[in-house]
C-alpha cells in the first residue's frame, strides 16, 4: 500500500509539473512592440490597428493568448526592450545575426514588404530592370537603408543615377519629389500608398512601370521575433504553427486583402 502511494504520489507530482511547464510556454499575456508604421502597425483612436497588428492577434488567439499589449516605440528602442527581456514580442523585424542569439525567430514570413519606385503623375518615364537608363535621373533613397544585393543595390553601388539624395521618411521622399530635387524616390509599397491617401496625393504622385507592369526593387520579408528571456522555444513553434495554418485555411491572405492597394 505505502508503494502505491508512493507511485500515486509521484505521478501526480509529474503531472503537476507538466501542468506548470505548460503554462509557462503558453503565457497569457504577450506584451508586443514594435515601431509606428501604417499601414503595417499604428495606433488610431488608442487602438493598435494594421496588418501585421491583424496577424499578430490572430495567430496569438489560435495559440490560446487572449491578452496582448501592444506598445509602440522608435525602433532602435522597440529592439532593446525586447533584447532586454522588458517586452516578450518585437514584430515586423527583419532577420540578423545578432538577433538570433537573444531572440527566437518564428520561422514564418509576416509581412513581405515590396519596394517600388515613385514619380511624378506628370513625368512619362519608364526604368528597365537593369537600371541602365537611369543616368540622367535623380533619386531619393531612405538613410540607412541596405536595399538587399540586386540590381538596385548594384546600381547604387556603380553611381548609374545622376544623384542621389537621402531622407529620413517617406513625407521626406514625397516632399523632395514634390519639389523636383528628384525624379523619383524608393518606398515600401504599402506604407507609402497609404501614405499618399492620407494625404490626398494620389493624383501627383504614381508608380514607376517598366512595359506597363510595377518593378519592384527589392522584396523584404520581415517576421515575429520573441525574447528568449520571456518566452520558450516550445511556444515559438506553437505559433510558427498557427501562421502556417493560416495561410493554409485563407485566413492569412483574407487578412492582407483588405490592405492592398
Amino acid at each position: 500500500m505505502g508503494l502505491n502511494r508512493y507511485i500515486a504520489g509521484t505521478i501526480l507530482f509529474c503531472m503537476l509539473c507538466s501542468s506548470a511547464v505548460a503554462a509557462e510556454k503558453n503565457p497569457e499575456v504577450i506584451l508586443a512592440t514594435t515601431l509606428h508604421y501604417p499601414p503595417y502597425e499604428y495606433r488610431e483612436d488608442g487602438k493598435p490597428k494594421g496588418l501585421a497588428v491583424d496577424i499578430v492577434k490572430e495567430a496569438l488567439h489560435r495559440v490560446g493568448v487572449e491578452q496582448i499589449e501592444f506598445r509602440f516605440f522608435p525602433w532602435k528602442r522597440a529592439v532593446f526592450v525586447t533584447e532586454h527581456g522588458e517586452r516578450d514580442l518585437l514584430f515586423n523585424a527583419g532577420k540578423n545575426e545578432p538577433r538570433k542569439k537573444w531572440g527566437y525567430y518564428v520561422d514564418s514570413v509576416l509581412i513581405q514588404q515590396s519596394y517600388v519606385l515613385f514619380k511624378r503623375k506628370t513625368d512619362q518615364f519608364g526604368v528597365k530592370p537593369d537600371f541602365s537608363n537611369v543616368d540622367d535621373k535623380d533619386i531619393s533613397i531612405r538613410a540607412g537603408y541596405l536595399y538587399g544585393s540586386g540590381a538596385f543595390r548594384q546600381a547604387l553601388d556603380s553611381h548609374r543615377f545622376h544623384k542621389v539624395e537621402l531622407a529620413n521618411s517617406t513625407e521626406q521622399s514625397v516632399r523632395q519629389l514634390l519639389n523636383e530635387r528628384v525624379d523619383m524616390f524608393v518606398g515600401d509599397l504599402l506604407p507609402v500608398m497609404f501614405y499618399l491617401q492620407e494625404k490626398g496625393l494620389e493624383d501627383k504622385i504614381d508608380i514607376v512601370l517598366h512595359q506597363g507592369e510595377r518593378m519592384e526593387v527589392l522584396s523584404w520579408s520581415t517576421y515575429l521575433l520573441f525574447s528568449k528571456l520571456r518566452v520558450s522555444p516550445e511556444f515559438v513553434e506553437q505559433v510558427r504553427l498557427a501562421m502556417e495554418q493560416m495561410k493554409a485555411d485563407g485566413t492569412f491572405d483574407s487578412i492582407v486583402s483588405k490592405y492592398e492597394y
